[in-house]
């Protein structure tokens, strides 16, 4: 079999393998014309222009165990096994080692009074698909923080951290949901927070460091939009004023969400996922913290009920395991 190739493009009639060690090909120096002399069969590929027996493809790697790899002889003849260098293990995918993929997870949950709506209520729908999260076995090896907004019942966020990484385990969240919600919902000076504040612990660089934020609402703290919308209730207008009203909130409260967000992504190397929960969500908010976040995701995922949270819940903890780097 004769394949084209550019007149002058060898200087030699010496047999050589083809890139993938299947074939025996020659090249005529004066035409550049290449020609397949023979086919290997496997278990033989091609070695210094001839099909020979081996045992495994040369330098092939592979994990014996996760402290451990072998490699292939550059003669296919057999393995050799190497130990992986200190704070490396062996990756089955790759068959190569490499710094382990080490994750952490701070859940950021709305507590607002909202919450308590629906039957069985959003923040008991929340509990189940946390509970589903954090003892699934994907969830494993996953270290997790825990932390809620408001702190106070209002708009504070200086308690918002609740369960630093990687202190809060299924039973400590769980118990912490008797407490209830109510309060206000100061997303923007939650994530102002997390961004100027180490309590959290996501500051490990061995770590691939999260925030995951669930909330059911629009920022009601960052702007005095509630005191704006009662004085709508006096205008002959209210539907348009109070849209108004929540238009103004929004212009001032979106830029913050980037700016905050962007700080955790650009400068601690913290990825924010953000799941809105329920129909009052405002989609600039969540919107602005996702294109922020530094994930693959890049946008907010929805959730209307413990099934779809759950499954929300289950893409993040996918995203995750991809172990890919903070997208700047």
């Amino acid at each position: 079999m004769l394949t084209r190739g550019r007149r002058g493009g060898c200087t030699s009639t010496a047999p050589y393998c083809s890139t993938d060690r299947t074939q025996v090909l020659t090249c005529d120096p004066f035409t550049g014309a290449v020609t397949v002399t023979q086919t290997c069969v496997s278990p033989e590929i091609c070695i210094d222009g001839a099909c020979v027996d081996v045992a495994c493809t040369p330098h092939r790697s592979e994990c014996v165990d996760e402290n451990t790899v072998r490699i292939c002889r550059s003669d296919g003849s057999g393995w050799e096994e190497h130990p992986c260098p200190e704070a490396e293990l062996c990756n089955p995918e790759s068959g190569q080692c490499e710094p382990p993929c080490l994750l952490r997870v701070f859940i950021l949950l709305d507590q607002s009074g909202s919450m308590s709506d629906g039957t069985p209520t959003k923040w008991e729908q929340a509990r189940q698909a946390l509970h589903t999260l954090m003892t699934s076995e994907t969830a494993a090896d996953v270290e997790f923080g825990f932390g809620a907004f408001p702190s106070d019942g209002n708009c504070a966020t200086d308690g918002v951290v609740i369960n630093p990484v990687p202190d809060a385990t299924d039973t400590i969240v769980q118990t912490y949901f008797s407490r209830g919600a109510s309060g206000n919902t100061p997303i923007a000076a939650s994530i102002e927070f997390m961004a100027t504040d180490t309590m959290a612990n996501l500051n490990d660089p061995a770590y691939h460091n999260f925030i995951l934020l669930v909330s059911d609402g629009s920022d009601t703290c960052y702007t005095e939009v509630d005191s704006c919308i009662i004085g709508c209730m006096s205008s002959p207008t209210p539907f348009i004023c109070i849209a108004a009203c929540e238009a103004e909130a929004e212009a001032l409260t979106v830029p913050a969400l980037r700016a905050a967000t962007e700080h955790l992504r650009r400068d601690l190397d913290i990825r924010t996922f953000v799941i809105g929960f329920g129909e009052g969500v405002s989609d600039a908010e969540l919107t602005a913290i996702a294109e922020e976040g530094g994930t693959a995701l890049g946008t907010w995922l929805p959730a209307s009920d413990v099934e779809e949270l759950a499954a929300a819940f289950d893409d993040v903890l996918e995203e995750m395991w991809e172990c890919n780097p903070v997208i700047h």
